[in-house]
């Protein structure tokens, strides 16, 4: 019954903060963390992902997708992450990102707010540290510039192995780090899959 009560009090929060977002230019910063938080505590992971999964970098080899209610129903009804063409306002898509130790090492979120930048699809993209501590926030043209090469998929990509970077474009992004090994064996495994 505990589980059960707690179930609906999430469902009930997410609905109600997605709805009010829907309508708004979006939430604060602090506010948005406040979602993603609840996302972690509910371990509300994405449909097609699952825990610990491989990474595309070695200063984070592993990630967790995690989103809120509204989101899991538009991948749904579509019929998977890959058939989605447009998420429903209120959208959040979470990504935590894990060291070899699986430790916490940071947090990307993406909530969909109407009217916030249509031209980027309304997303407003946002970066944490693992006590969330801002690090980016609104239209983040770095994430937008990756993000636009699933435009057909409303910017949001599939997990691995279901969708993976070229190698070229990723170190277009991270010039700076060095990309997973494990992510570069899932390339060559699954050159179908690699986002063109």
């Amino acid at each position: 019954m505990l589980k059960l009560k707690i179930a609906v009090l999430f469902t009930v929060t997410c609905l109600f903060s997605s709805w009010a977002w829907a309508h708004t230019a979006g939430p604060s910063p602090e506010a948005l963390w406040k979602e993603v938080q609840i996302l972690q505590k509910t371990h509300a992971i994405m449909p097609g992902s699952t825990p610990f999964q491989l990474g595309s970098r070695t200063v984070d080899p592993y990630t967790v997708d995690l989103a809120n209610t509204l989101a899991i129903s538009t991948i749904k009804k579509a019929g998977g992450i890959l058939k989605v063409t447009r998420y429903s306002n209120g959208s959040l898509v979470v990504k935590e990102n894990y060291n070899a130790h699986k430790q916490l090492v940071g947090v990307t979120a993406m909530l969909k707010a109407a009217k916030y930048d249509p031209s980027d699809r309304n997303w407003i993209m946002a970066a944490y540290d693992p006590t969330g501590k801002v690090l980016a926030y609104g239209k983040v043209g770095s994430c937008i510039a990756c993000h636009v090469l699933v435009r057909h998929q409303d910017l949001v990509f599939a997990p691995p192995p279901t969708q993976l970077l070229p190698i070229t474009t990723w170190k277009a992004f991270f010039s700076k780090q060095e990309m997973n090994p494990a992510y570069v064996t899932q390339i060559q495994k699954h050159p179908e899959a690699v986002v063109q």
